[in-house]
């Protein structure tokens, strides 16, 4: 969970933004809670100015929405949410792949060396550094297609994943293991320069992820209804 501290000088906006992205993204606020601006800039330490500009930093990052009177409210998410979330990394992730077969050998040696120092038996002190690799794998893929605005919208879907990933994270270690396994697919695809075999094993995984991310998340809205929207 994010610890909110008092913020020092620096760009205080931007500060305020990378603290209470976290909290949102790590569930130290949950979906559908309200967030008082006067609240916040007191726990901070800060004025209410840079607490709205953050607020409406993540408002167009789809991780709060304003709601009249009330204030700021945390975003629910829906298990509609998780599919479409799912379907337009479908469609995003690929697009880099096409650059990437032509990339030069030491790059594409060193994009597919992601995952070799994992095995699939992870432990549990062993999941952060992989899915952190996991993160870095796929924006690599998206920023390969050198296309500003599919990155930026990468981007802001990343943080509804993440969201969503730490909020069944306990649930999560059995799925890392067959995630490993078709990660080392694509990039053994990437390795042979084969743009179709690499986009069929990066989309089966997508749709496996998918499946299972519904799963995990259908259980933990049975146990906590008001985690959707």
């Amino acid at each position: 969970m994010t610890s909110l501290g008092r913020i020092e000088a620096r760009s205080i906006r931007d500060q305020v933004y990378a603290k209470l992205e976290q909290a949102v993204v790590d569930g130290t606020f949950r979906p559908n809670s309200v967030l008082s601006d006067r609240h916040l800039s007191e726990t901070l330490g800060v004025s209410r100015t840079p607490i709205r500009d953050a607020l409406h930093m993540l408002e167009s990052s789809g991780l709060v929405q304003r709601r009249g009177r009330i204030g700021w409210i945390v975003t629910g998410i829906s298990l509609r949410d998780v599919e479409e979330l799912f379907e337009l990394r479908c469609l995003l992730e690929p697009a880099g792949i096409a650059k990437i077969v032509h990339w030069s050998d030491e790059a594409l040696h060193k994009l597919a060396a992601t995952f070799d120092e994992f095995t699939p038996d992870l432990t549990s002190s062993q999941i952060p550094p992989y899915l952190a690799r996991d993160d870095a794998f796929h924006k690599a893929l998206c920023t390969a297609s050198e296309n500003g605005r599919l990155v930026h919208f990468y981007g802001v879907m990343a943080r509804q994943i993440h969201r969503i990933r730490e909020s069944v994270s306990y649930r999560y270690q059995g799925r890392v293991n067959q995630s490993l396994i078709e990660h080392r697919a694509i990039c053994a695809a990437l390795l042979k320069r084969d743009e179709q075999a690499a986009t069929q094993a990066l989309v089966a995984h997508l749709r496996t992820a998918k499946d299972k991310f519904i799963e995990l998340y259908a259980q933990l809205l049975e146990e906590h209804p008001d985690a959707a929207a």
